[in-house]
């Protein structure tokens, strides 16, 4: 039948294209599902590792080496079609080397955590310190030459600071400085895969809007355009298990009686872009408490454009339960997110005024990775049968989610 196919892959992100490519390399015949309309655009995939939650895993040089940038293209590039750039660090080296400004880059920018004002009041922000402190020092072990700041020195770094002010009342701030952690052009990355599937894959291979998706002794069932198709698998399936997939992992889990692994729940996180007056250092990357703060413009932009330009805050929100998830009405922006947003611009960063430009929600599966011990996160959904696999890690940074994905199409091949 024309449906037939070796390998079904049900996803709704990068993830499932990243096996798609895998898949066609070595011959075989792939079935893309997708129960979403808008062709693999969930955008559960982070430019960047936030390094949250805080806990000594989080924080340990294995994972902070994963974002290093030659580690990242290393993982990045054997499932793309095409060249990865690493951008420049300067304008010169940007006019003396070749660089292609269409494809997707890999970015090299330092990352500076900072302290908070209230670090000595607040007992919850004196333990993250410590984890942050503890971090420096297996760093430093490590051999990613971690720099240590105090002061002004460490407030001016952070991007976004008014350098206006000229009253500063943190002397006994500090701040702890990472150089070379990389962030990813994720849109360009996922739109050349995409359309690289595409040119390879059948458009009759490629279903998106899927509905009532099925699992049968010979393969899967499901309806598209108002029609009931089957499609025969000689091989299985591979799941790559997303917030927008919750729904139905867990019935067939009760369905096909299987043992899974569970996340430890969905973290909600908001990507604001700010607008302001304040110069805005593109080469750092900040952390204040539970958000990422960064300059989104591409390249080494001139000095006479980086006033006025966004500024984007990737801020943690709170964890919610798959029922919770499932069954409430969520508040993507809550009164906890304008006071974060506060304590930033006007507490730390002394800004006057600011213009919010656009809110992006994401939601996010958050996974207890001891589990793991190193071995790649999935289950088997049929219960005494690995035809069906969930691989649990279809979002989160792109490095990481490319980098399971990846792997764990290698293990079923």
């Amino acid at each position: 039948m024309l449906l037939d196919s070796d390998i079904a892959l049900l996803g709704t992100g990068v993830a499932s294209l990243v096996a798609a490519n895998v898949f066609l390399t070595e011959g075989k015949k792939v079935l893309l599902l997708n129960p979403d309309s808008d062709f693999f655009e969930e955008d559960s995939e982070l430019p960047l590792d936030p390094f949250w939650p805080l806990n000594a895993q989080v924080l340990s040089p294995d994972r902070i080496s994963e974002s290093l940038p030659e580690n990242a293209i290393s993982e990045l590039s054997p499932c793309f079609p095409g060249a990865l750039q690493l951008w420049p660090e300067s304008q010169q080296q940007k006019v003396k080397d070749f660089h292609d400004p269409s494809a997707p880059h890999v970015r090299s920018r330092s990352r500076l955590w900072i302290e908070s004002p209230d670090y000595v009041s607040r007992s919850e922000r004196r333990k993250d310190w410590e984890l942050i402190e503890d971090m420096y020092v297996r760093a430093s072990d490590a051999g990613l030459n971690p720099l240590s700041l105090d002061g002004i020195s460490a407030w001016k770094r952070f991007p976004g600071f008014s350098s206006g002010k000229t009253e500063f009342r943190g002397a006994d701030q500090k701040g702890i400085l990472l150089p070379k952690i990389c962030d990813v052009d994720v849109s360009r990355y996922r739109n050349g895969l995409r359309e690289f599937i595409r040119e390879r894959v059948s458009p009759e291979l490629v279903i998106t809007s899927a509905s009532q998706i099925e699992l049968i002794p010979e393969g899967v069932r499901f309806r598209s355009g108002g029609a009931l198709k089957t499609a025969r698998l000689r091989e299985g399936m591979m799941v790559f298990w997303t917030p927008r997939l919750t729904h139905w992992i867990l019935t067939q889990i009760k369905k096909q009686e299987s043992t899974p692994v569970m996340p430890e729940g969905i973290r909600i996180w908001e990507e604001w872009s700010l607008v302001s007056r304040e110069q805005i250092d593109p080469s750092i990357v900040g952390v204040f408490e539970n958000m990422t703060v960064w300059s989104p413009a591409e390249g080494v932009p001139k000095a006479e454009n980086t006033r006025g330009i966004n500024l984007s805050v990737l801020r943690a929100g709170r964890r919610v339960s798959l029922d919770a998830y499932r069954t409430e009405a969520l508040s993507w922006a809550s009164g906890d997110s304008f006071r974060g947003l506060s304590r930033l611009t006007h507490d730390f960063l002394k800004w006057e005024n600011y213009t919010v430009r656009a809110m992006k929600p994401r939601s996010i599966l958050e996974w207890d990775e001891s589990k793991f011990s190193g071995d790649i996160p999935q289950f088997s959904l049929k219960k005494g049968n690995d035809d069906v696999r969930v691989i649990c890690s279809g979002g989160g940074p792109l490095v990481n989610v490319v980098k399971t994905a990846r792997k764990a199409c290698e293990q079923y091949l």
